[in-house]
C-alpha cells in the first residue's frame, strides 16, 4: 500500500485540509459574493466588475507557467505558501484601495498568486487520499467550507450595509490565514521527483490525448458563455434588481446549502461511478441559471436560481480536479492539470469583457441569451466527449507467435 495511504496518515491530512477549507470557505465566499457588488457600487464601470469576475481566471491564464516553474519544489509547501501569500496580500490590498479600479486590481493580484498552486493541489489531492474514497473526502472538505460560507456570507451581507466593505474583506483575511499557514502540516512523500520538461513537449503530449483534448474543446466553447453571463450576473442584481446587500447574501446561503447537499451526492456518484459522465449533468442543468436571471420578474425569483448555482456549482468544483486524475497518467497528473487552467484562463479572461462590451449595444437579457447559445453548443460538444472518454480503449493486439518453421 502506497505509504502516502495509510489509514492514519489519510485522517490526520483530512482534518487538516478541512480545517483549512472551513477557514478558507469563509474567507473566499465573501470576496466572490461582495467583491463584485461593491465595486459597481462604489460607482465602478462593467469593465470593472468584468476585471474581477476575470480574476480567478488570470490566474488560471498564468498557472502552467508557475507549474513548470514549480516542478521542482515539494508540492505541499508550494501549495501552502502561495495560499499564504494571496491572503496576506488581499489583507494589505483591501485596507489601501480607495477606487473601484484599486479593488479590482487587488483582487487579480491575489487570485494570481493562489491560483499558481493548481499543479500542486492536484497533485496533492491524488497523492493524499486512495482512489476508492477521494471523491468522498474532497466533497466531506468542501462541505465544511460551504457551511463557513453560509455564515459568513450572512453575517458579511448584514455587516456590508453599515460599516466600511474594506473591513469586512480584512477580516475575512484575518480569519483565513490560520488556514492556509495550517496546511504547511499536511505530510506527503512524493512517489517521484518531478522534473521540468520542455514546455513544447508537455503540450505536444496533452494535445495528443484525443479524449481529454475533446473534453478541453467543449469546456472552452460551454465556459466562454458560462463566463459571459457570470459577469452579468452583479450588473443585473446592482442595476436591474436594485438587490440589497442582505439579499445577495442570502442568495449565496441558499446556494451554500445546496451545495452541501450536492456534494455528499457527487462525491458518492463519482467514487462509484465516473466524473466524466457527471460532467455532462452538471453542464446541462447549468444552462438553467442564466434562463433564470432572464426569466425572473422580481428579487425572490432569484432565490431557486441560487439553488441550482449551488447544486452545479459543487459538481464543477469537484470535476474540475477529478476529470484529471481519471484521464491523466499519474506522472502527468501537474501537466494536466496546467492544459486545463491554461484554457480556463483564456476563456475567464476574455469572456468576461466580451460580456462588458456587448452591453454598450444590447440590453443585459440579450447579452445573457448570447452566453446560453454558447453554452448549449458547448454542451453538445460535451455529450460527444463525454462518449469518447467512457469507451473503453480497445486491447492492444498479441504479436503472433513465432516458430522455427517461420
Amino acid at each position: 500500500m502506497d505509504g502516502n495511504w495509510a489509514p492514519a496518515r489519510v485522517r490526520r491530512n483530512f482534518r487538516i485540509d478541512l480545517t483549512s477549507a472551513i477557514l478558507g470557505g469563509a474567507y473566499i465566499s465573501v470576496v466572490v459574493t461582495f467583491m463584485p457588488i461593491v465595486v459597481r457600487r462604489m460607482g465602478g464601470s462593467p469593465s470593472d466588475v468584468a476585471l474581477v469576475v476575470a480574476a480567478p481566471f488570470i490566474g488560471h491564464l498564468l498557472s502552467p507557467l508557475f507549474t513548470f516553474l514549480f516542478a521542482g519544489l515539494r508540492p505541499v509547501r508550494v501549495t501552502a505558501g502561495t495560499a499564504t501569500a494571496s491572503r496576506v496580500v488581499f489583507l494589505a490590498g483591501v485596507l489601501v484601495a480607495a477606487t473601484p479600479l484599486m479593488l479590482a486590481m487587488t483582487t487579480v493580484v491575489v487570485f494570481v498568486i493562489a491560483v499558481a498552486n493548481i499543479g500542486s493541489y492536484t497533485l496533492l489531492m491524488q497523492g493524499i487520499y486512495p482512489d476508492t474514497e477521494r471523491a468522498k473526502a474532497m466533497a466531506n472538505v468542501r462541505i465544511g467550507g460551504a457551511i463557513a460560507g453560509i455564515a459568513s456570507a450572512a453575517l458579511a451581507g448584514a455587516l456590508i450595509d453599515i460599516v466600511p466593505a474594506s473591513a469586512v474583506f480584512a477580516a475575512a483575511a484575518i480569519i483565513a490565514l490560520p488556514g492556509a499557514i495550517s496546511f504547511f502540516w499536511i505530510r506527503y512523500d512524493p512517489v517521484a521527483v518531478r522534473t521540468r520538461r520542455p514546455i513544447k513537449q508537455i503540450a505536444q503530449g496533452v494535445w495528443a490525448d484525443r479524449r481529454y483534448r475533446r473534453l478541453l474543446l467543449a469546456a472552452t466553447v460551454f465556459g466562454t458563455g458560462n463566463l459571459m453571463n457570470v459577469a452579468i450576473f452583479p450588473i443585473m442584481l446592482v442595476d436591474h434588481f436594485d438587490a440589497s446587500n442582505s439579499f445577495v447574501g442570502a442568495m449565496m446561503v441558499v446556494q451554500s446549502a445546496t451545495m452541501i447537499v450536492a456534494y455528499l451526492v457527487w462525491g458518492r456518484i463519482i467514487d462509484r461511478g465516473s466524473s466524466i459522465r457527471l460532467t455532462l449533468v452538471n453542464t446541462v442543468v447549468t444552462i438553467l441559471v442564466p434562463i433564470g436571471y432572464i426569466a425572473a420578474p422580481a428579487t425572490w425569483a432569484l432565490l431557486p436560481v441560487a439553488a441550482i448555482a449551488g447544486i452545479v456549482t459543487a459538481g464543477g468544483e469537484l470535476t474540475f480536479f477529478t476529470n484529471i486524475v481519471q484521464l491523466a497518467p499519474r506522472e502527468r497528473i501537474g501537466e494536466y492539470a496546467a492544459a486545463q487552467s491554461l484554457l480556463m484562463g483564456i476563456r475567464g479572461t476574455f469572456a468576461p469583457f466580451v460580456a462588458s462590451a456587448l452591453l454598450g449595444l444590447v440590453d443585459p437579457r440579450a447579452v445573457l441569451l448570447v452566453g446560453v447559445l454558447f453554452m448549449t453548443v458547448g454542451a453538445w460538444i460535451m455529450a460527444g466527449a463525454v462518449r469518447l472518454a467512457t469507451t473503453p480503449r480497445p486491447a492492444p493486439v498479441a504479436a503472433p507467435v513465432q516458430t522455427p518453421a517461420d
